[in-house]
Order: C-alpha cells, then sequence, then structure tokens
C-alpha cells in the first residue's frame, strides 16, 4: 500500500477514535466506577499508539502510551481523581492538535517549534478593522494573511465573508515568523485606512481551530456500502446491454421494461450514494466538550452540556457547515445566558427527510429590555406600540450584524457577530432557525435542516410563466382554494376554510415576477415556525427528486433562493426557500390565526 494511502487511513480512523474517546471520557466524568466504558477508552488510546508507531508519530505514540499506563493504573484502583481527569482531557486535546498537524503535512517536531519544523515562530492574536471595505478586500485581506503565516482563527469565517457578510472587526489568530510591523506594512497596502490592534498578551483560552470538525477529503464508509455500490455498477451495466438490444432489435416492450429497471436501480443507487456521505451528528457536538470546560477555567462557571440524540447522520457538507453555528450557539450560553451554573443542552431527532436540533440552556433567558431598545433602534418596533416582541421578531433582532447586549467584550463573544452567522449559514443551507423560549425562560432555539443538500425531492410549481421547485420538507400538501373563499388581509389575502384561517400570498408577488392579484386557486400549503402559510401558483406540476448545485455569489445572498437544478430537457430551475420568501410577511403569517389549520 502506498504511504499517503496509509496516513489517510491512520488520520480517518485516528480521528475516529479520538471522537470515541472524548465520548467515554465524558461518561467517565459523571460515572467513575463505569468499568465498560473505561476499557473502551483504554482500547481507542491503544490503537492511536499503535498506528501512530507504524507511521513515525513518535510523540503522537509516546503521549498515547503515557495516557494508556495511566489508564491501566486507573483501572487497578477502581477510582477516577478529578485531576487525573484533567491529565486526560489535555492529553487528548494535544493527540487532536498533533493530528491536525500530522494533516496539514506537518512533520512530528519538537513542542515550542512551528509546524515546518522551524523555530521562533510567533502566534499573533490581531483585531482588524478596515472601515468602508468591500467584501473583495476583506478577501484579498485574508489571502494576506495566510501568505504571512499559518491562520489558525479567524472569526467570522472567512465562507461567510465570501457569502456577502462584511465583518465590523476581523479576529485573526496567525502563527509565522513574520514580525507585528511587517503584517501591518503588508495589509496595509489593501486597504489605507486598516487599523490593527495586538491582543497577543490577553490570549487566556485556545480558540476553535478552523480545522476542528469534519474532514474535508475523507469519509469512512463500511465495506458493505461499497460491495452494494459495486453490485449496483453490475446491474446498471447489465440494464445497458439490455436496453441496447431492445433498441437495435425495435422492442418498444423490451425498451419500457429496461427503462422501469433502469429507474429501480438509480433510485437504489441514489439512497446508496448518499448514506456513504452521512456523518454522526456527534463528529462536530462532542468536541464542543472542551469548549465548555475551558470556558469554566476561565469563567469559574459550572456547565455541564448535554447531548441527546447526538448518533443521527447528517450529510457531511451540512455537517462542516455546522460546526461554526453549533459553536455560536455554546459561547452565546456560556457568556450569556448562565451566569454561576446550569447545563447546556444539544438534542437531535430525526422527522421523515429533516433534522430537528434544539440548543437550550436553564440560564436567565433573553433581556427583553435591551431587545426592545434595539428593536426600537432598528425600526422594527414602532415607539408608539407595546414594549413587547414575539418570536420571530426576537429572532430578527438577535440575528442583527453587530447586535449584541454583552457589558464588556471578552475573548469569545460581545462583538456582534455570531447569531448573524448562524442565521447566515442555516439560511444558505435551505434550513430554518426559530426561538422556542421567552425571558426568564432560558434560551432555547431550534434548526431544522435537511438530511441532505446533494439531492432533494422538490415540488415543481409554474408561476408568472416560470418553472420554479420548493423543496418537499416545508410543504404540509397541496390543495384548490375557491376563488370566493379568499379575502384581503395585511399585504395578502386569507382563505376562508370554514373552521379554519389560512394566510395565502401569490407566489410571483413575493418574487417580484408580477403585481400582487388574487391569487389563483393552487395553493401549496408550507409549515413555517409552528404556523402554516399557502403560496399560490398558476400551476402545480409535479413532484421530482433533483441534484441540487448550490448557487454562486452574489445569487446565494439573494432571499429565497436556496439552490438551482438542471430538469431532463434542459432547462435551469430555480430552488425556493419558503421561510425566507415569507419570513417579511410575518405579522401574518406566524400568528395563532395560523395554528390552528
Amino acid at each position: 500500500m502506498m504511504a499517503q494511502e496509509c496516513k489517510q487511513i491512520f488520520l480517518a480512523e485516528s480521528q475516529e477514535h479520538l471522537l470515541n474517546a472524548r465520548t467515554w471520557l465524558s461518561v467517565l466524568a459523571g460515572d467513575p466506577q463505569n468499568r465498560q466504558v473505561l476499557d473502551d477508552l483504554f482500547r481507542c488510546l491503544h490503537s492511536i499508539k499503535g498506528m501512530a508507531a507504524s507511521l513515525g508519530y513518535r510523540r503522537m505514540a509516546d503521549m498515547a502510551h503515557v495516557m494508556e499506563d495511566g489508564l491501566d493504573r486507573l483501572r487497578r484502583s477502581d477510582s477516577l481523581p478529578k485531576e487525573a481527569l484533567g491529565q486526560l482531557y489535555r492529553g487528548l486535546d494535544y493527540l487532536d492538535g498533533k493530528l491536525t498537524d500530522a494533516a496539514a503535512g506537518k512533520p512530528d517536531a519538537a513542542d515550542g517549534t512551528d509546524g515546518d519544523g522551524s523555530r521562533g515562530a510567533t502566534l499573533h492574536a490581531l483585531v482588524i478593522r478596515m472601515p468602508g471595505a468591500s467584501c473583495c478586500q476583506w478577501l484579498l485581506l485574508l489571502n494576506e494573511l495566510m501568505r504571512l503565516g499559518n491562520l489558525e482563527v479567524c472569526r467570522p469565517d472567512p465562507d461567510a465573508i465570501a457569502g456577502g457578510i462584511l465583518p465590523q472587526e476581523l479576529e485573526v489568530e496567525l502563527r509565522g515568523v513574520v514580525d507585528r510591523e511587517q503584517i501591518e506594512r503588508r495589509c496595509r497596502k489593501i486597504h489605507e485606512n486598516l487599523r490593527i490592534t495586538d491582543r497577543t498578551k490577553s490570549i487566556s483560552m485556545p480558540a476553535l481551530s478552523l480545522q476542528q470538525g469534519v474532514g474535508e477529503s475523507t469519509v469512512r464508509i463500511a465495506t458493505q456500502v461499497l460491495d452494494r455500490l459495486a453490485g449496483l455498477s453490475g446491474e446498471l451495466l447489465t440494464v445497458r446491454h439490455r436496453l441496447q438490444e431492445a433498441l437495435r432489435l425495435g422492442q418498444p416492450e423490451a425498451i419500457e421494461g429496461s427503462c422501469q429497471q433502469l429507474d429501480h436501480l438509480l433510485a437504489v443507487l441514489r439512497r446508496q450514494v448518499l448514506d456513504a456521505r452521512m456523518v454522526p451528528l456527534e463528529t462536530i457536538t462532542a468536541p464542543l466538550f472542551r469548549q465548555v470546560r475551558e470556558s469554566c477555567r476561565v469563567t469559574g462557571k459550572k456547565i455541564r452540556l448535554n447531548l441527546i440524540g447526538t448518533e443521527v447522520r447528517l450529510d457531511r457538507a451540512i455537517l462542516e457547515a455546522l460546526s461554526e453555528p453549533l459553536l455560536h450557539m455554546v459561547r452565546n450560553a456560556v457568556d450569556h445566558g448562565i451566569e454561576d451554573s446550569g447545563t447546556i443542552t444539544i438534542a437531535a431527532r430525526r422527522d421523515h427527510d429533516r433534522i430537528t436540533l434544539d440548543v437550550s440552556d436553564d440560564g436567565r433567558g433573553f433581556d427583553m429590555t435591551e431587545l426592545v431598545r434595539r428593536a426600537r433602534q432598528e425600526g422594527l418596533l414602532p415607539p408608539s406600540r407595546e414594549a413587547k416582541l414575539d418570536a420571530d421578531q426576537m429572532l430578527k433582532v438577535l440575528c442583527l450584524p453587530g447586535f449584541t447586549t454583552s457589558a464588556a467584550i471578552t475573548e469569545t463573544s460581545g462583538r456582534g457577530i455570531g447569531m448573524d452567522v448562524v442565521r447566515h449559514t442555516v439560511d444558505k443551507l435551505g434550513g430554518s432557525l426559530e426561538i422556542l423560549s421567552g425571558p426568564g425562560e432560558g434560551a432555547s432555539f431550534r434548526f431544522i435542516l435537511p438530511l441532505t443538500v446533494a439531492i432533494l425531492p422538490v415540488l415543481l410549481v409554474e408561476s408568472a410563466g416560470r418553472t420554479l421547485g420548493l423543496p418537499l420538507m416545508w410543504i404540509e400538501k397541496t390543495m384548490e382554494v375557491p376563488r370566493q373563499a379568499l379575502h384581503p388581509a395585511n399585504g395578502g389575502y386569507v382563505a376562508d376554510l370554514g373552521p379554519r384561517q389560512l394566510p395565502v400570498f401569490p407566489l410571483a408577488g413575493l418574487l417580484g415576477l408580477s403585481p400582487a392579484s388574487k391569487p389563483c386557486a393552487s395553493t401549496v400549503v408550507c409549515e413555517l415556525r409552528g404556523g402554516h402559510a399557502g403560496l399560490a401558483v398558476d400551476t402545480i406540476i409535479g413532484q421530482k427528486e433533483v441534484y441540487v448545485k448550490p448557487l454562486l455569489f452574489p445569487l446565494d445572498c439573494v432571499p429565497g433562493l436556496t439552490g438551482s437544478t438542471i430538469l431532463g430537457d434542459g432547462r435551469v430551475i430555480f430552488l425556493l426557500d419558503p421561510g425566507s420568501l415569507l419570513s417579511s410577511q410575518h405579522g401574518v403569517v406566524f400568528q395563532g390565526e395560523t395554528s390552528c389549520i
């Protein structure tokens, strides 16, 4: 086997062992006498030690060996002292760092050297401001920083900046041999008003590396899945030969039968390929234990992280995008929500073709006075209106760029970029974000996300002469609404369906394709944030499974668009996000009148 192939296997398996080791260690923290879990943790470290030693990663092997010896003594003593638990956590962090270095191609360097083996590398923690800078200038700045050294931390995420979210300031941690003056001199060529503040001396806790999360290049696949894929490939070849023969002989019935069998095999192949892309949610939630533990060490708080249902599997691409938002939510709960002690809970469950993820804490909840003040300042709440926000208005205020209720800026929060990034990422994935709790009830947020972003079942509709796609995950049903049952209300219509009232909006009007007029009879009923609303269209064409192509800048910044696809006749159509389209109609769609349908 080639050395590179051995390295990829080592990286994938070691990452999985580290993930399992963190899980077992978190269980031991609450149940130190659990001998089975202690044995499982021992086996994880033993496997890492053996693989690292065989490939020459001596320092990883030595650390795993030390931890293995310590666990062996703990197994004989039947106890787990608190100081031993902390040492094991630090050992796993060390292994994680060395594994990241190995993935980046860095040699097994001694501690105190930089990744390429040179000595004297410095970690620069900087806050960079460029008033009035364009998106292009921010991206040029990031590119220049990466030329100057290893960009270990960047907040906000570079993908968010590329997506059009321009920060007021950029926090970076850059490791390299260049000095502070050289960094500023090189970067000032991009923007003359650039200002850099050095906060290297104030670093008190390690931030999350951009490398953390799901690996970009590898996904472990069970051999059974590969065997099934190989078998399906053989069956597809057989059907192709049958189809070619039927076409040569001009046999219509044989052609139709072969096409039906081909359709069935392609559906099976699609399911198998999507299953191969699925990765457990715990891949990105397990590292959060480290974040909470370090935050407690710095702040003196006592906070417990509780994970429920994180064995559910999602598309790897969704998990990669979800890693940063989850980190922001946990940081917010630690810094703003919980005062002295409490619990942060992340609970996941699968609902048909989507995942529901709840992130909550039992802290003090929202500061309604500050939220109302900021809502009035931004024009979201008229000064004469009662000082009260509904759930959707609260979410809008919390996700404002630069908004924060924090009295002071800390190393991890207080600059007002967290929730903005969370909302942008969820919208980009075609999901939705909701607030479930109110003031004094702790903070509880709900993510609703698709299982995969590659292939989706959609409902094709026609509106104003254009064919468009609506993801089925948001659609409850379609129905015909008589024109006489529609009555104008609040910028849209309300369908009187006997005991139920349904807000209805012409899709063409929401997209700006035609002036708002009385909708046609065909209505798509969408389930959104606990309520319902109807999208009136000209024609309902039918359901279809499509391959989703992501939108590039600037189309990915257009509200309501979630992707595109190519139909069998070669036409390119857009896929829509009903939640974003209807968000401007929250006063009608998300009120109690819609909850009775």
